[in-house]
Parts: C-alpha cells; sequence; structure tokens
C-alpha cells in the first residue's frame, strides 16, 4: 500500500506540538509497515537526514508552495497535496495537522484541538475561517479521525458531530525522554515555555510572579521564559512597564531540546498558565525532569497534569500568586508527583493505537 502523509510541520530547529506528533508517530509507524511505502510531503527543501527517517520505504517529496498563509495553505491542500497524491498513486492520506487534502482518497486526521472554534479572536480572522471551514470538512470526510486526548475527543464530538467510534485517542509524550539532573543555572527561578500569544496566557503569569516578588522581598527567584517575545499589543507594553519587578524577567527566546532539559531541571517549578491546550507537551517533559507544576485548570491540561500538579483558576493573578509559594514550600511533595505522571506518557504506547488501526 501507497500512504501520503502531510510532513510540512516537519521543520528543523523549529518543531512545534505538531511537528513532534509528527515524526514521533512517523518513527514508530514506519518500521512497523516495511511492505508500505509511505510518501512525506513536505512544502520546502530541508535536511531530511536531521530527522532520522532513513527507511528504505520512504521517499520525501517537495510540492510548492510553501504553505505559510491563508491562501498558500489553501493552494497546497486543494491543488499541490492532489496532484502528488495522484502522481504516487496513493491509497491513503494521513493529515497530521487537521487539514484534509482536496481528493477522493482515503483519508485520516489527526486534530489536535479546536481553539479557532472557540477562541477565533487567538489568530488571524482569515486562519480562523480557513481552520474553521477545513478542519470541521476534515473531520467529516475522515475515515478515521486521531486526537491527542480525550478532552480533545469530546470537543469535537460535542462540536463537530463526529462519531465517538470513529476517533482514536493517540496521546503527546516529549520530543524525546527528559531525566533529572544539573541545570544551567546556579539560581532559584520559575519557568514557563511559550510565545507572548494569548492563548498561552502569560500574563497572567508575570502579574502573578510580580505579586509574589513583592510580598516576598528576601526570594531572590526570577521568572525565565522560553520561546518568542512577541510585544505587539499596545495593552501587552503598558502592562509590562506596570511592573515593579520587571527586571527579574528573563527571557531566553527559542531554545533547542538540551537546553530546555537544563530549564526544566533547576526550575522551583514549571508554569502553563494557558487558556487551552489539547494536549500540553511540555508539561510531560517538565515532569520527566522532576519539576514541580503549576497549570490553569482547563480543556487537556487537567488531564494530563491530573492530581500531580497545582492546578489553579486561569485568569485569577492572586490564586497564581498563592501557587507560586505553595510549590516553593512543598517542592519536593509536587516533585516526586510530577516525576511519577511523567511516566504515564510514551510515543510507543501512543502509535500502537495508529498501527493497530492501520493493521485493521
Amino acid at each position: 500500500m501507497k500512504i501520503a502523509v502531510n510532513a510540512r510541520w516537519l521543520l528543523p530547529g523549529k518543531l512545534e506540538g505538531t511537528g513532534v506528533y509528527t515524526l514521533k508517530m512517523l518513527e514508530q509507524i514506519i518500521p512497523s509497515f516495511p511492505q508500505h511505502s509511505f510518501f512525506l510531503l513536505l512544502d520546502r527543501k530541508i535536511d531530511t537526514a536531521l530527522f532520522g527517517l532513513n527507511f528504505t520505504n520512504v521517499q520525501f517529496i517537495v510540492i510548492s508552495p510553501m504553505a505559510r498563509h491563508p491562501l498558500l495553505w489553501k493552494v497546497w491542500n486543494d491543488i499541490s497535496v492532489p496532484i502528488a497524491i495522484r502522481r504516487i498513486g496513493a491509497h491513503l492520506y494521513w493529515s497530521p495537522d487537521g487539514l484534509p487534502a482536496r481528493s477522493s482518497v482515503r483519508q485520516w486526521i489527526t486534530i489536535h484541538d479546536l481553539n479557532f472554534e472557540h477562541h477565533p479572536e487567538w489568530i488571524t480572522p482569515k486562519a480562523a475561517k480557513y481552520y474553521q471551514k477545513q478542519v470541521r470538512k476534515g473531520a467529516k470526510i475522515a475515515e478515521r479521525v486521531f486526537t491527542v486526548s480525550d478532552w480533545s475527543k469530546n470537543d469535537l464530538v460535542s462540536t463537530y458531530g463526529v462519531s465517538k467510534e470513529k476517533i482514536v485517542v493517540t496521546p503527546n509524550a516529549p520530543q524525546r525522554t527528559f531525566t533529572a539532573g544539573e541545570s544551567s543555572f546556579s539560581s532559584n527561578y520559575f519557568c514557563a515555555v511559550g510565545a507572548l500569544a494569548p492563548r498561552k496566557n502569560l500574563i497572567t503569569l508575570i502579574k502573578a510572579f510580580d505579586q509574589w516578588c513583592g510580598l516576598n522581598p528576601k526570594e531572590n527567584h526570577t521568572l525565565k521564559i522560553a520561546g518568542i517575545a512577541l510585544f505587539k499589543g499596545s495593552d501587552f507594553k503598558q502592562e509590562l512597564q506596570g511592573l515593579n519587578h520587571s527586571e527579574r524577567i528573563e527571557w531566553l527566546g527559542r531554545l533547542n531540546e538540551n537546553d530546555l532539559e537544563k530549564l526544566y531541571r533547576g526550575a522551583s517549578a514549571y508554569c502553563m498558565p494557558s487558556a487551552m491546550e489539547g494536549f500540553g507537551i511540555p508539561l510531560v517533559e517538565a515532569m520527566q525532569c522532576a519539576t514541580p507544576i503549576i497549570a490553569s485548570k482547563n480543556s487537556a491540561i487537567t488531564e494530563v497534569v491530573g492530581k500531580s500538579g497545582v492546578l489553579l483558576p486561569t485568569y485569577d493573578v492572586d490564586a497564581w500568586t498563592e501557587g507560586l509559594q505553595k510549590v516553593v514550600n512543598e517542592y519536593e511533595h509536587w516533585s516526586d508527583l510530577a516525576l511519577k505522571r511523567s511516566k504515564s506518557f510514551d510515543w510507543i504506547k501512543s502509535a500502537k493505537l495508529f498501527i493497530n488501526a492501520l493493521k485493521e
């Protein structure tokens, strides 16, 4: 059988959640089916050797254009991918980013979450409109729908009316195994990972940290944030200027896996104040490093963390301030719980569910 895969999220050095999911699933799926041929469709030339998918039954195919905004997404999914599918003679097309191809071939779709349905204001209007139309279409036409949490599964059922029997939950896991050990930093700090986007809600954490610093003048903690600092909103700039301890917030930029691991290891807590997550891979990465978790009590975050972290109301700055102090006071307790919880997530177990479906 010939299987075409939307692999355009495989970007060296820039793997986000969808890219990590695509790569780690393929690492397990491809060698399980040496009798099948896999055609990984890219939208740009990359050094494919970096991903280690050097199996004899794999072929990378670059098709234009680079899908960088909604208009080009449409061209890529509606024209370029269908042409490639026909040329390959593919029997099945799997799209791990929720977007279907305009093709009559059998399709499997992975839909990570529906944040664009519930909060379209979090992304550009054109992107929200495109996702709302195309992901709904993908959920309808797909023979199988995969997602990464029970929360997302239930959301697909209630929002799109997808049959439960059609959905397979393949949970995320870390991009690689992280371990407890030495950190790059010797000082005390809390950490977070994410861009300054509305969904990540970092402003709540920042305000809570600023308030915590004021209540604990003898503490020397800093707040280290890994990710791209996007200060586009004037309101956000004003809020940052209004902080009393802004000098104790450090923006580290994008970090590679090794540097992320060292960041998690030394933190008093990993903080995820997101307003919505289909899963939240950094949660598990931090837990593998035995780092206590403080996170928002919403969406799939509660499912991933369970009772092994401090879960707080999403936008309650006072509650987050108290949460920071709680973890400082009870570090060993929450560290032990986090490490135990991390063992629940594994790519081999997740991919096995996909592999079983393909065997059927």
